[in-house]
């Protein structure tokens, strides 16, 4: 900054005559048309808009900091304001000692409050609900698909090898499913904190203050994880083996006629991906 910077945001600060106007050495006067900013008919003005900006900076860094998991901090720093810097100057230079004032900073938070683990855990809960949904129809399907064997006559014939590989399939397809299930769920929730952390930068734009941008942030991130864990229940996979019932019923009205042909594509059913059923009792 130099001394003509330095004079102006004094004459600007403080009005009055500008602090070129006054005597530098021993018998000089006050120099006249020397006059400070006082006068200047824009400086209200422009001292109003720089504190709305400063606002509107100061609300949008809470917002971030708290979407972001940042924690503020608070350390001791030299003045280097204008003000300070001319104090030091009138009271001898560089022989007093620096005025120190309190800055605030931000850091990283506790990793455990993060959002990003907050994502991970949402589809980590709706894939292990979908998970098991998908094992427990899978056992029954196995079960009524056992019966249904038995009570055909198919048991260890080549009807039985391709419903087993049936419901291997599909119990595949139910843990594919749980999994994008699992993924959308955690981006649907990301989406909407990105969604409400927009709409607040938007109202720091009209000039709420931090303590106010600090509770919406709060109270928004609140909303939408509560939202999320109640929406973990309608995100399933569906039903899986409904149609087994049916396939039953062809094969029992083909008992004796077609015992031991494969009826085309009618079984369906489940096991666990890592074996097969093998047709034993």
């Amino acid at each position: 900054m130099t001394m003509q910077q330095l004079e102006a945001d004094l004459s600007a600060e403080f009005g009055g005559p500008a602090i070129g106007a006054w005597p530098r050495n021993k018998g000089e006067r006050l120099k006249p048309h020397k006059g400070g900013g006082g006068g200047d008919p824009g400086a209200e003005s422009r001292r109003q808009e720089a504190e709305r900006q400063a606002r509107i900076k100061a609300a949008t860094e809470e917002i971030n900091a708290i979407f972001n998991n940042q924690v503020k901090k608070t350390r001791m720093v030299e003045d280097t304001s204008p003000q300070a810097m001319v104090g030091r100057i009138f009271r001898g230079g560089g022989n007093q000692e620096p005025r120190m004032v309190a800055q605030e900073y931000w850091e990283a938070g506790d990793p455990a409050n993060s959002r990003d683990k907050l994502y991970a855990d949402q589809k980590t809960a709706v894939y292990d609900l979908n998970k098991r949904e998908v094992d427990r129809q899978a056992s029954e399907a196995e079960r009524l698909n056992r019966f249904g064997l038995a009570r055909t006559g198919l048991l260890g014939g080549s009807v039985n090898v391709d419903s087993v590989a049936d419901l291997d399939r599909r119990t595949n397809e139910g843990l594919m499913r749980a999994g994008g299930i699992a993924d959308q769920a955690a981006a649907d929730l990301k989406t909407q904190d990105e969604r409400t952390r927009s709409n607040l930068i938007s109202l720091a734009q009209s000039g709420i203050d931090t303590g106010t941008a600090a509770q919406q942030a709060l109270k928004g991130l609140e909303v939408n994880s509560a939202n999320a864990a109640s929406a973990r229940a309608g995100a399933t996979v569906g039903g899986l083996f409904n149609d087994l019932s049916q396939a039953y019923l062809i094969n029992q009205q083909n008992q004796g006629r077609q015992s031991g042909t494969q009826y085309g594509g009618q079984w369906y059913g489940v096991s666990s991906p890592a074996k097969t059923y093998q047709g034993t009792n």
